[in-house]
């Protein structure tokens, strides 16, 4: 049976990206889809040695390519995981259309799309940059990262008390000190156990939720989830 409520939603994007005789809708996709996939790209591109302004330009770059690259028209749902493609594209970017583009005036399409380099420097020393791994490696725990944190922030704007979810949030990974907590909060054990446990329970939703858009069908979710749990371990 299918399962009509499944989405994927990046795909959607990438679709929305080839579509022809509509560049305003191809630059709102464009748009949404560097402001969710950016950090990755970015890291990748920092760890084969570019400076960062370079590798700020060479992330504007790169997206603003998949906006007017030919390559595009080759991106199909049922090749897999969007993350797998995204950088199959930047590998085949930075060897061959990255070089020839280094002249060219930076911005373009791209113009209203904000980096911001203070924060992409110093997510990458935090993040990145003491990793002994492969550049692959890297972008898919950078991915991992963001799949992870939009979760998080969707579950925070769940919330009527984002006071309290702060204080909560480290227990949805098990390091919490619960007396802490009670006395933080107010609550009793009983209701802080449960507490807990919904918060759990719809982070592990959302996370399914973020998971799906990338991947081709929902049977791919939970093998590309425990991938990139897996990632972070390393």
């Amino acid at each position: 049976m299918t399962d009509h409520s499944f989405h994927t939603t990046r795909w959607s994007l990438v679709s929305q990206l080839r579509a022809k005789g509509n560049e305003s809708g191809s630059r709102v996709a464009l748009g949404e889809l560097c402001q969710r996939c950016w950090f990755p790209i970015y890291a990748f591109v920092r760890r084969t040695g570019m400076a960062a302004a370079d590798a700020e330009d060479a992330t504007q770059g790169f997206f603003e390519y998949l906006l007017t690259h030919e390559l595009m028209a080759e991106a199909r749902r049922e090749r897999g995981r969007f993350r797998s493609f995204l950088l199959g594209c930047l590998k085949h970017f930075l060897g061959n259309a990255w070089q020839k583009r280094q002249a060219q005036r930076r911005g373009g399409h791209l113009a209203a799309v904000h980096l911001d380099a203070l924060e992409a420097e110093e997510r990458y020393r935090l993040e990145v940059e003491a990793l002994s791994t492969s550049d692959e490696e890297v972008f898919d725990q950078s991915w991992a990262h963001g799949v992870l944190d939009r979760a998080m922030q969707q579950l925070r704007a769940e919330q009527r008390d984002e006071a309290r979810f702060d204080l909560l949030a480290p227990a949805l990974t098990g390091s919490e000190d619960r007396t802490a907590l009670m006395q933080a909060t107010g609550m009793n054990e009983s209701a802080l156990k449960v507490t807990i446990h919904r918060l759990r329970k719809r982070y592990r939703e959302l996370l399914r939720a973020t998971v799906a858009d990338t991947v081709e069908n929902e049977a791919d979710v939970d093998a590309e989830l425990a991938y990139l749990v897996a990632c972070l371990r390393r």
